[in-house]
This record gives C-alpha cells, structure tokens and sequence, in this order.
C-alpha cells in the first residue's frame, strides 16, 4: 500500500469523452444528463422504464449479484474514519471526503464488491449546496458571532454514499396503562391563610390494541465513515426517485463502498423499526399519557434492495478546529457541527435565573 496525495496521483483515464470537445463529461445535478464543462455539450442518459428490483431477504445470503463498479475506478482506505471510497481513474484523491484526513492509503479495488442495484441521482449542485451551508449558519443559535464571516468552507465533495433500503409488512399487538387527568380541589396554607388549589391526579386504566404498519424504503446507512445519526438528520430521501444503476451516475462523484453487510444493516435496521411500531402504538393509546406500554411485533414479505443516496459532505474551519456539514443531494436539507458560544449560553442561563427569581419572588 501507498499513501497517496493530491499531486500524486497522475493516471489520466476519459471514460465518458465529451463528443465536441473531448474534455470528461460529468453529471449535470438537477437534469438526467452528463454536461462538459468546457463547452457545456449535453449528453443524454437513457432511462428505463424498469423499476429498481426489490428483493426477498432470504436471497440475501443465496444468490450472487453483479459484482464490481462496471468502470475504471481506483479504491482508497482512510486510516482514521475507516472509509472505503473509489474514485474514477483520473481523479486526484486528496483528503478523506469524510474526516478530512489530508492523506489516503491506496487499497487494492474489491472486484467482489456487490455493485449497487439503484442510484438516487444528485439534483442539488456544488454551488448550491455552499449556499446552503451559508444559509444553515446563520439560522444557528448560541453560536459566536463572528462564525458566519470566519468559518472557511473546505474539501466539498459529492458522494454517493451506499444504503441498505429495507421494506416490512409488520403486525403488532399491544397493551399498556391510559392515564386520564382529572382535577381535585384542595387546601393549602400560603403566607399564613388557607387558599384552594386545583391538583392534577391521575386515573390509570388498562389498554389494548392493534396496528398494522407497512415499512417502506427504510434507509439503514452501509458506510463505515460517515455516522449514521448525522446521516439520519438529513432525511429523507425522495427514494421513489431512484433510478438503475448506470456508472454514469458516477461521473464526477466520490463512491463509497458497501461496509456493512445486509444482515448487519438489517439487525439495526429491526431495531428503528421497533422504534418507529412502539411510536406508532403509544399514538393509538387513548387519554393523556400512558405507561407500561408492551409490544409484539410480526414480521413478513421483509425485501430490500441496495442504493447509493447522494450527500454533499464538507468540512469548515473555525479557528483551529475542524467540523463537519452534511446536505441531502436531493432536497438541500443541512446539518452539521459547531462551535458553541459559552458566553451566549452562560448569559441565556442567567437570564433564566433572573425570570424564575422574579416570578418565585411575586408569588411570594
């Protein structure tokens, strides 16, 4: 293995050559098309009318699927977040696209690597996605100041990071506690007299229910470097978008490989399922609050298909720190890190303080 750099990576290899000028296409976010950027020539990618294939989850583990990218493409490891990503064959690899590691270890390209069965194409552009970052700063709170004018914006990078999309018919049954309020009247001293209250109680009585929940395209992250709770704050993603793969798709794109393997993806992802089911149960409870909620849960026709779903990643600066902003290539949505203000936080707190001694003194 080699530890590569920007400046030394040389191979120059055109695997979609622009018919004017000769120059690499590459694909045009928000149109089905690779454009040149030298000449603005526009190539067409044909579409198919066929659906991206959903399949069985007992295939997981029996069948073979198509293997490898279907390019010329080289695969780097990041030695610090344990991404795994390919670039085309010209491209300079430069930092991790994840952590921003400045250097890459060059690794041998999985030819095994299950190719993905359906993209969902970028439609939010590099310049687009900087506005957004710009955007999303402004709109944060407790943060200092000056973030928004010194925070500098680096290594923005497109990438098609890989999912595990999985569907459920589920059958649930349930049981818990309703607690219905009600209100009694009671006397208490205050400053030397009797006045009456109205007291919350509780009245708690048993129930019972039902829910059939049909779980469609649920995204379970496949990537080893970006974290799946940031990659969560994102969504969704318009999957009913999703086209067939095409290696057109990648043309000018960071592709990560699949880290995570379908039963793994398919163990965290029965365990947001449950969270999504037990959510959608305490909503059928009826009353004011409930407890003691119990669930059982049937599974069946459990399918999935496999995807790479498009996210700008970027790293800014601020000061001497590093932090990392995410946007959904798709619909624009943001989120990130960042810096807090200790002073702004510090101030909001005595603020508080003061409200809470000024209400606690007037009752008293």
């Amino acid at each position: 293995m080699t530890v590569q750099t920007e400046a030394s990576i040389t191979t120059k290899v055109r695997k979609f050559p622009c018919e004017q000028c000769g120059a690499d296409l590459q694909w045009n976010p928000g149109a089905v098309s690779l454009k040149c950027p030298y000449c603005s020539f526009v190539k067409e990618i044909p579409q198919t009318a066929e659906g991206v294939v959903e399949r069985p989850i007992e295939e997981a583990l029996s069948s073979r699927k198509t293997l490898g990218w279907g390019m010329e493409r080289k695969a780097f490891h990041c030695t610090r977040c344990g991404s795994s990503t390919t670039f085309e064959a010209g491209q300079a690899a430069g930092a991790c696209a994840f952590c921003g590691t400045p250097a890459v270890v060059e690794a041998p390209l999985d030819q095994n690597m299950v190719r993905p069965e359906g993209v969902l194409p970028f439609r939010i552009d590099r310049d687009a996605a900087i506005g957004k970052f710009r955007s999303w700063v402004k709109g944060l709170w407790f943060r200092p100041n000056d973030l928004k004018h010194k925070s500098a914006l680096t290594h923005v990078r497109g990438v098609y990071v890989p999912f595990w999309l999985f569907d459920a018919a589920t059958y649930s049954a349930w049981t818990a506690e309703a607690g219905h309020y009600y209100y009694v009247s009671v006397q208490v001293q205050e400053n030397g007299r009797t006045v009456t209250r109205q007291e919350q109680r509780i009245r708690w009585v048993p129930a019972a229910g039902r829910l059939e929940l049909f779980l469609d395209d649920l995204p379970t992250i496949a990537s080893r470097g970006l974290d799946a709770g940031l990659a969560k704050s994102i969504e969704p993603f318009p999957t009913e978008g999703l086209a067939m793969y095409d290696k057109a798709y990648l043309s000018g794109f960071i592709a990560e490989e699949y880290a995570v393997d379908v039963k793994e993806a398919l163990a965290a992802a029965k365990q947001r399922m449950e969270g999504e089911i037990r959510a959608a149960c305490a909503a059928q409870i009826p009353g004011d609050t409930h407890r003691n909620l119990v669930v059982r849960t049937s599974y069946s026709g459990v399918a999935y298909k496999n995807a790479l779903l498009p996210i700008w990643i970027a790293a800014y600066r601020y000061g001497d720190k590093a932090f990392r902003f995410i946007i959904n290539g798709v619909t624009g949505k943001a989120s990130g890190t960042a810096p807090w203000s200790w002073v702004k936080i510090t101030l909001a707190l005595l603020a508080a303080l003061m409200v809470i001694a000024i209400v606690f003194a007037a009752k008293n």
